[in-house]
């Protein structure tokens, strides 16, 4: 069975190196980011740019795994083609489970920030402890993707997410979240799984309750076919 992976703001492949290794198929393909076209492309426009680099790709059962940002990506990419099944980690299905703060950045001009590699790289602190990193080496694996991460990608995820328009989720996703997330408040979301004391960053330090989870879906989707969306309005 394919699985592809899509890794959240500022992430890469790097972010699911816990977790893959544990996974029951290891036909694995990293959806990494593209450049935005311009910083007021919402998220499902780039979905669509996003999903041609595996149109050509026909695998009847595949699924998808998206991490934070890359839920939302992955949300919009099950529209797209049937995945048989969407697995969603500490992430939102809709803008309704978005804290006030996200939705307060509707407000800001945040299609205008261009931010300086400079910049970038201080950030490493500041989001370490919002995803709940404590160790050295989390602040390391963090620090490293962030120095590799695009700064005009950056600047879009931050105004894609905080605007995202989205009325449909598939029937068909498992959604996994940590009760102390930091970024998506528990109490906000709606998930199939909550792992207790998972942060935001429990992809890699609680990746073997992740794996179990994904694991035992996908040992009974032999043949399984994608379900219809349910209407969030």
């Amino acid at each position: 069975m394919k699985i592809y992976c899509v890794p959240g703001l500022a992430n890469d492949y790097r972010m699911f190196e816990n977790l893959a290794p544990k996974l029951l198929s290891q036909n694995i393909e990293y959806l990494e980011h593209l450049p935005p076209q311009h910083l007021k492309e919402s998220m499902e426009e780039y979905a669509q740019r996003l999903y041609k680099t595996i149109e050509a790709q026909k695998e009847e059962d595949a699924v998808i795994i998206g991490m934070s940002l890359g839920g939302m990506i992955s949300v919009e990419l099950s529209k797209l083609r049937p995945f048989t099944k969407v697995f969603l980690i500490s992430t939102v299905k809709h803008p309704a489970e978005m804290p006030w703060q996200i939705k307060l950045a509707r407000r800001l001009p945040l299609d205008k920030v261009r931010l300086p590699a400079w910049l970038l790289r201080s950030t490493v602190k500041p989001v370490t402890w919002m995803m709940g990193v404590t160790n050295s080496d989390g602040r390391e694996h963090i620090k490293a993707m962030i120095d590799s991460a695009d700064p005009q990608h950056i600047a879009w995820a931050q105004y894609a997410a905080a605007n995202w328009q989205n009325d449909l989720i598939p029937d068909n996703y498992v959604h996994i979240h940590g009760s102390r997330d930091e970024i998506f408040p528990a109490y906000m979301v709606k998930a199939s799984h909550f792992i207790k004391g998972g942060n935001h960053y429990m992809i890699m330090d609680r990746a073997d309750e992740l794996a179990q989870i994904i694991n035992q879906e996908l040992a009974s989707l032999m043949g399984q076919k994608a379900l219809p969306f349910s209407s969030m309005k």
